[in-house]
C-alpha cells in the first residue's frame, strides 16, 4: 500500500474525521475500475475500457493510447456522433445492474452526496446492495436543459444521492463526450440553465463540506475546467480536500503543473494504487467507530484519557453543542491529541463536580468552546455547567508561570464578547472548519513542544 506523506497523512486524518460524521462529498471518476465480469478481471477503468470497445469497433488495437477523449473523436470522424453514442450507451448498460467491491465499500460510509463523472450507475447499486435502498438518482441533462428527472430531498444517510454530473447512459443525448457537447453543457452550467438541483447546491456550500475524490482523472483539462466553474471548491474551508490518483493515470510531466492548480484550490492530491484496500479501511474504521458509539450509549460514559507523549486537553462545552463538540474532538484526537469530555451530555449531576474538578486540575490544556446556542443561555439566565468550569480552569491558569498557555478560547458562529476579563485577553480562534480545528492543534502541540523544551533545558542545567 502506497504511503501518505506526512503532512497528508495528518489531512487524510483529518477527512476521515469529517466522513465518519457525513462531511464529506465524495466524487467518483474515470479511472475507477469497471466490474470485473465485464473487463474479464482485469481492472480495467472505465475511461480505458470504454476507448478501448470503441477503437476495437473501428478495426483498431485497443491498447492504441488516445485517451477515451481521442477515441471518441476518432470514432464520431468515421462513424459519426450518433453511431458513438449509442455505442457507449449500449456499453455502458452491460453493467447497469453490477456494481464493485470498491463501490461496496464506499456505500458503507455515511456520504450524502456522492458526484460520479461517469455515465454508470454503480454507486446507486452499491447503496441499495449496503442496505440503504431509498438512495436518490439524478443527471444533469443539459441537452434537455433539466437538472434532475424529479423532485429531491436534502440528501441523508437514509435518503443519500447519486448525482451524476455530465449525464447517464439511460438518457443518451445528456452524456458529455465530445468537445462540442463540453462547450454546450459549460454554456448551461455557467448560465445556471438549469441550475443544479437544489439538494446538490446546498450540500456542496455547505462551509463545512469537503471533498474525496477517487479515480476523478485530473489530467482531462474539462474536468478541471467544470470543477472551477462549478465552485465547488473554496479557499476558506476546502483545505481538507484530497484526491487520490492511480499512478498509471498522473503523467510526470504534468504532475508539477496539476498539483499546483489544484492545491491552490484546496485540493491535495496523492497518486496511489490501492483505492480499495484504503476504502475496505475507511468503512471498517467506520464500523468500529458506530459500534463503540452503541456500546457507549447503554452506559454513562465518558471518554478521554491520557495518552503517553500527547498532550491532554479538557473541552468545555455548552450541551446543545455535543455533536459539534464530539466532531471536534475527533479531529483533535486524528491530530495527535488526547481529549476529554462528557460525551453523553452528563453536564449537570452534582455527582460530576469532583470529577470535573479532578480533571481539570489534571489536563495540559483547556478549551473553552463558546457559541450562539451558550450566549442564548447566558442571556435567558439559565445555568450552565461550562461557566463553572471556565472558572476553574481560570483559577488553574492563575496559578501557572506568567505566559504559560492553559485556557484556549474558541468559538462555534457568530458569538458575543464574554464577560470573563482573562478571555478578553485571549485570542478567540473561530472552530466552525476543520481548518480551524488545525489551527487550535497546531497551537497545543507547538505550546507542548515549548514546554517540553523548557522542562528539558532546566533539567539539563548543573545543580
Amino acid at each position: 500500500m502506497n504511503q501518505l506523506s506526512p503532512i497528508l497523512e495528518r489531512r487524510f486524518n483529518g477527512l476521515v474525521t469529517k466522513i465518519h460524521s457525513g462531511e464529506c462529498v465524495l466524487i467518483l471518476g474515470p479511472r475507477i475500475a469497471v466490474p470485473a465480469g465485464v473487463s474479464g478481471g482485469d481492472g480495467l477503468p472505465i475511461d480505458e475500457y470504454l476507448s478501448g470497445r470503441l477503437l476495437e469497433d473501428l478495426g483498431g488495437d485497443r491498447q492504441d493510447p488516445l485517451g477515451l477523449r481521442g477515441a471518441v473523436a476518432r470514432y464520431e470522424k468515421e462513424k459519426g456522433p450518433s453511431a458513438c453514442r449509442s455505442l457507449i450507451q449500449e456499453l455502458v448498460s452491460e453493467f447497469d445492474q453490477q456494481t464493485t467491491d470498491l463501490h461496496k465499500d464506499l456505500a458503507a460510509l455515511p456520504f450524502r452526496l456522492v458526484l460520479s463523472a461517469t455515465p454508470d450507475r454503480m454507486m446507486l447499486n452499491a447503496f441499495r446492495a449496503q442496505g440503504r435502498p431509498n438512495a436518490q438518482q439524478a443527471c444533469y441533462n443539459y441537452c434537455r436543459g433539466v437538472s434532475a428527472e424529479g423532485a429531491l430531498t436534502m440528501p441523508s444517510y437514509e435518503k443519500p444521492i447519486v448525482y451524476s454530473l455530465f449525464g447517464r447512459h439511460d438518457q443518451p443525448e445528456s452524456m458529455v463526450l465530445d468537445d462540442k457537447n463540453l462547450l454546450d453543457y459549460l454554456v448551461r452550467i455557467v448560465k445556471e440553465s438549469p441550475a443544479l438541483p437544489d439538494a446538490v447546491r446546498a450540500t456542496l456550500r455547505t462551509p463545512s463540506t469537503v471533498f474525496l475524490f477517487v479515480g476523478f482523472g485530473f489530467t482531462n483539462w474539462w474536468l478541471r475546467l467544470l470543477l472551477k466553474v462549478l465552485e465547488v471548491t473554496g479557499v476558506e474551508n476546502r483545505g481538507l480536500s484530497l484526491a487520490l490518483e492511480d499512478n498509471s493515470s498522473f503523467d510526470a510531466a504534468t504532475s508539477g503543473e496539476s498539483r499546483g492548480f489544484f492545491e491552490s484550490l484546496g485540493i491535495y492530491i496523492q497518486t496511489r494504487d490501492d483505492w480499495s484496500s484504503l476504502a475496505k479501511h475507511l468503512a471498517a474504521t467506520f464500523r468500529e467507530q458506530e459500534a463503540g458509539k452503541t456500546t457507549a450509549s447503554t452506559s454513562r460514559v465518558v471518554v478521554g484519557e491520557r495518552v503517553q507523549g500527547r498532550p491532554f486537553v479538557f473541552l468545555s462545552y455548552a450541551s446543545e453543542d455535543a455533536v459539534k463538540v464530539d466532531s471536534i474532538r475527533m479531529g483533535l484526537e486524528s491530530r495527535g491529541i488526547s481529549v476529554w469530555m462528557d460525551k453523553q451530555n452528563l453536564r449537570s449531576g452534582q455527582n460530576w463536580t469532583h470529577q470535573i474538578d479532578r480533571v481539570i486540575s489534571s489536563v495540559d490544556y483547556f478549551i473553552f468552546v463558546q457559541s450562539e446556542a451558550m450566549d442564548q443561555r447566558d442571556q435567558s439566565g439559565e445555568d450552565g455547567v461550562y461557566n463553572w468550569e471556565l472558572k476553574e480552569a481560570i483559577e488553574r491558569q492563575k496559578k501557572k508561570p506568567y505566559g504559560a498557555v492553559f485556557v484556549l478560547h474558541v468559538a462555534i458562529g457568530s458569538c458575543r464578547d464574554r464577560p470573563e476579563p482573562e478571555l478578553a485577553e485571549l485570542q478567540r480562534t473561530a472552530i466552525d472548519t476543520d481548518l480551524g480545528v488545525e489551527k487550535v492543534a497546531e497551537d497545543i502541540l507547538k505550546s507542548c513542544d515549548e514546554a517540553r523544551n523548557r522542562f528539558q533545558s532546566l533539567a539539563s542545567q548543573p545543580l
